[in-house]
């Protein structure tokens, strides 16, 4: 028997890589010379900026002022060059409207700014302990040992979704933006971190969506196992970095390391690179496409109100002979729609049995009826030539019904996080500060690190 599964990257790619870079303590010098290589070899980046310096110490109470280096767009050279990337597909996102701790105001200002200036943005990335951060210190979980624990040993308060605070912005970030940045993991496969991502979380209203990322440096992610590997799962790489460091301070030298990196990856061609924005969009889209089945062939539901491109159903064993009205494409042992319709049913008659797998996948019965029951809602799909009452509701023929609960906008992807998931970032994150401890000689005391040296000596990405 085949067995078949649909997956996420559009075709021809097997898997995706994005990257975040974070711009604290950035100098322009060095943000140029990674960047003007990136923009040669077509990297598509998600890079954070900070539109103003700060007019306040981040936390509550404050970290050393070193959290508060790094450029900012009030520098007019600095200003153009991020026009520019943007305009060459790079996304440019905001770190907070400053490295301090931001005031409504503030960030109001900040993302008027960005949008007139450079253009509109989607994704945000909280900075440090920021006070105007969203759900931030022991507010990252909500399962309750955990979150007690982590309260117990907090230090910081962060306010951003709080209504009665200064630093809110809630009803900003629901209106504007699509996700946020939360968890981190050791793993080079993000999405085997974070299945659900992007994910919503009804205990956290104001964020549409969060995602992880992978904590580890470029060199890892860029070798031929880690990316056979990679491709092999159909995976995704969302890396966490600080890009300026890959360049010498003193003679604006990229490191060999990180430029062969770079180069290896964007030369296969297998792999999908590209921004956040992009990325968790697809994924958002292949979130809301549902796979029907029975013996003679499959369904694939398109519940968006967009068409998909290049849509892949991946097999094992040998590929079975299929038609369609619709257009199928045979590539190995791929199966490829170039376009599911929006809002549309497309059955693809395979003549003999395949068995799929996946949370979205589930096999017709008797009548031809299937239903999906998620925390979002409920999907309601007739395959008959009848129409189907369930209750009070009506399914007409050849069609389906969603009702989903939660699903105010498309910002709102329909997946979330169960429990184990959540666990499993949540000890997978404490791992990270542990092994960065014991193995690494991280001080404990966030203020031992942050002081007023010159160097973040932590943040090195060989430390990683």
């Amino acid at each position: 028997m085949t067995k078949a599964k649909l997956v996420w990257p559009p075709y021809p790619y097997k898997a995706g890589f994005c990257l975040t870079d974070d711009t604290d303590a950035a100098t322009f010098e060095q943000v140029k010379v990674v960047y003007d290589f990136l923009l040669a070899h077509s990297f598509r980046t998600t890079k954070t900026v900070w539109a103003f310096k700060p007019m306040d110490r981040c936390g509550i109470p404050p970290l050393p002022d070193s959290a508060l280096r790094g450029i900012t767009l009030e520098d007019p050279s600095y200003l153009d060059y991020c026009r520019k990337l943007h305009e060459n597909g790079f996304e440019i996102c905001l770190h907070g409207a400053s490295a301090g701790n931001n005031p409504r105001e503030y960030t109001l200002k900040a993302f008027d700014f960005v949008e007139r200036h450079i253009g509109p943005f989607d994704t945000f990335i909280c900075h440090g302990k920021n006070a105007d951060n969203l759900y931030w210190e022991h507010k990252v979980t909500s399962l309750p040992v955990l979150r007690g624990l982590l309260e117990r040993h907090s230090k910081h308060t962060c306010n951003g979704e709080i209504e009665s605070s200064p630093f809110f912005w809630g009803d900003l970030c629901k209106e504007r933006i699509s996700q946020i940045r939360l968890f981190r993991t050791r793993r080079i496969d993000t999405l085997r971190s974070n299945p659900s991502m992007p994910y919503f979380d009804r205990r956290k209203p104001y964020v549409n969506a969060w995602f992880s990322a992978t904590k580890r440096r470029i060199m890892d992610c860029a070798t031929p196992h880690a990316r056979a590997t990679l491709k092999r799962h159909y995976g995704l790489t969302v890396l966490y970095q600080y890009l300026f460091r890959y360049t010498d301070p003193k003679t604006l030298m990229l490191d060999p390391r990180f430029t062969k990196a770079v180069s290896d990856i964007a030369d296969d061609r297998e792999i999908l690179v590209d921004t956040v924005s992009h990325i968790m969009r697809r994924l958002r889209l292949i979130q809301g496409v549902f796979l029907a089945y029975d013996r003679h062939g499959f369904w694939l539901i398109n519940t968006n109100h967009e068409d998909i491109p290049n849509v892949q159903v991946a097999t094992t064993g040998q590929v079975p002979r299929v038609s369609s009205e619709h257009p199928v494409n045979i590539h190995e042992a791929t199966l490829v729609l170039p376009a599911l319709p929006a809002l549309g049913i497309v059955f693809v008659e395979t003549g003999r049995v395949i068995r799929f797998r996946g949370q979205r996948c589930g096999m017709v019965d008797r009548h031809r009826h299937v239903t999906w029951t998620l925390p979002a809602g409920t999907l309601f799909v007739n395959l008959s030539q009848s129409p189907w009452a369930v209750g009070d509701l009506s399914v007409k023929a050849h069609s389906f019904v969603a009702q989903w609960q939660r699903r105010s906008n498309d910002r709102v992807p329909l997946s979330h996080l169960t429990t184990r998931e959540e666990l499993r970032l949540v000890f997978g994150q404490l791992w990270i500060i542990a092994r960065e401890i014991l193995l690494r000689r991280r001080p404990i005391d966030v203020n031992a690190y942050l002081d007023d040296s010159k160097e973040i000596k932590l943040e090195n990405h060989d430390n990683w």
